[in-house]
């Protein structure tokens, strides 16, 4: 079994916002509501849910982009949120970011030479020669050729530019990568094409990835775990195979038959999930999914759910799971 290479325990990201009903007291929106997943050595889980379930948000947390308000997070045994100074440095050093928008993410004035090693430069690596051959030595990776060192990011088009976003990221040999909506704003063949990189990487430098989407065929193409997010909190985490396989949170199952079938003449047998995301400022007491939920309880309203344990690789908080004798 894989070493754990980043843990988070029970992160809660809680932002104040103006009452409705009194003009001088807040409300809190309740971004994360207590997350705990564990990422292993070498693998990739897969972070998936609505949009505003909070997936985000986590990956501001991991990059100490935000602080939390409560929970812990390590990485390789070390408290993430006591780093400070050099520590810190090292840990945003091995924990690198490929955003979803390329294009918003790259200086358009700058060359593509001085966007791939500007990490360099900030963490002192290297003289001008040396980060000049690292930066072409990551363009080749990714499949960039030479001569497009010296041009700008408007001369390229979306999947380039997102090639160039992922040789940046490389350019500090970091052990972890965290990917939010990559290929989201990528046409669906080009799309592929980055899907295919991010695996080839993944195994020619032992990387480790927390790969976040809201599409569950890239998630299920990609990752090796899954955590499923809803309104905050993680509902069930699985293998990939065991999740899609046999999702047993209701939310899961949900979202598992509704993904497209490429058959225009075969027919979807699943019903649409009813109701709204409910408010994460209101949020439900009991279990989050309630009032959306088709096979609710009484129990479910009242009292939220523990994780329960279905094999070595899949758990899920729900009521109404079983566990297998």
């Amino acid at each position: 079994m894989a070493e754990i290479l980043l843990s988070v325990k029970n992160l809660k990201k809680h932002y104040p916002v103006k009452s409705n009903e009194h003009l001088f007291r807040y409300d809190y929106l309740k971004a994360l509501d207590g997350v705990d997943f564990d990422i292993y050595e070498g693998e990739t889980l897969g972070l998936v849910g609505e949009s505003g379930c909070g997936k985000s948000t986590t990956r501001r947390m991991l990059l100490r982009i935000e602080p939390p308000d409560e929970g812990e997070i390590y990485y390789r045994g070390a408290d993430v949120l006591a780093l400070a100074g050099a520590e810190l440095k090292s840990y945003r050093r091995n924990v690198q970011m490929v955003y979803q928008d390329p294009y918003a993410s790259l200086d358009p004035k700058w060359k593509i030479i001085n966007l791939i090693t500007e990490p360099l430069r900030i963490h002192a690596i290297g003289d001008a020669g040396s980060r000049k051959e690292k930066a072409l030595e990551l363009m080749r990776l990714v499949g960039l050729r030479d001569d497009y060192i010296s041009a700008y990011p408007h001369e390229f088009s979306g999947g380039q530019r997102q090639r160039i976003c992922i040789a940046r990221a490389l350019a500090l040999d970091p052990q972890m990568i965290i990917a939010d909506e990559p290929v989201s704003a990528l046409d669906v063949s080009i799309q592929a094409q980055v899907l295919n990189l991010f695996k080839e990487l993944k195994q020619r430098l032992n990387l480790t990835y927390l790969f976040i989407s809201h599409d569950l065929n890239v998630i299920r193409y990609i990752s090796d775990r899954v955590a499923v997010m809803y309104l905050g909190k993680i509902v069930e985490i699985a293998s990939t195979e065991e999740l899609f396989a046999r999702p047993a949170h209701p939310y899961t199952k949900a979202l598992v038959k509704a993904i497209p079938i490429p058959n225009p003449q075969e027919k979807l047998d699943f019903k649409v999930l009813g109701g709204e995301v409910p408010s994460p400022i209101n949020t439900p007491a009991g279990c989050p999914f309630h009032p959306r939920c088709e096979e609710v309880e009484d129990k479910c309203r009242v009292e939220p759910p523990d994780f329960i344990s279905l094999s070595g690789t899949h758990s899920a908080a729900c009521h109404l799971v079983r566990v297998p004798i």
